[in-house]
């Protein structure tokens, strides 16, 4: 992220980040810090690895697969196509048995 908040064209990683905070955003309800200012200090705080908290009640396979694309250093973040994969395997397992316990990253 370091890289996007000095002036860098977004990364896949980036993206792949990106995707993190819009499932924190769908599992909360909210922008993510919505509670405090968008700020320098705010992205300061990012960058050395703040991330909002995981909401409860967010089913524990969302929110491994979220913390993993949430993860500090891009290298350790899925791929698109490991995203790809995954979600589509929870499609698959969802429509076989619509109970999110049964989900596996």
């Amino acid at each position: 992220m370091r890289k996007i908040f000095n002036g860098n064209a977004p990364t896949k990683e980036s993206d792949i980040y990106s995707f993190g905070m819009v499932m924190w955003m769908l599992s909360a309800g909210v922008r993510p810090y919505c509670d405090r200012p968008h700020n320098k200090q705010l992205i300061q705080e990012i960058c050395l690895g703040i991330r909002p908290s995981v909401v409860d009640g967010t089913p524990s396979v969302f929110f491994s697969l979220m913390l993993q694309c949430l993860d500090a250093n891009p290298s350790n973040r899925p791929t698109a196509s490991q995203l790809n994969e995954c979600l589509g395997n929870w499609v698959i397992a969802i429509c076989d048995n619509p109970d999110p316990s049964d989900l596996s990253i």
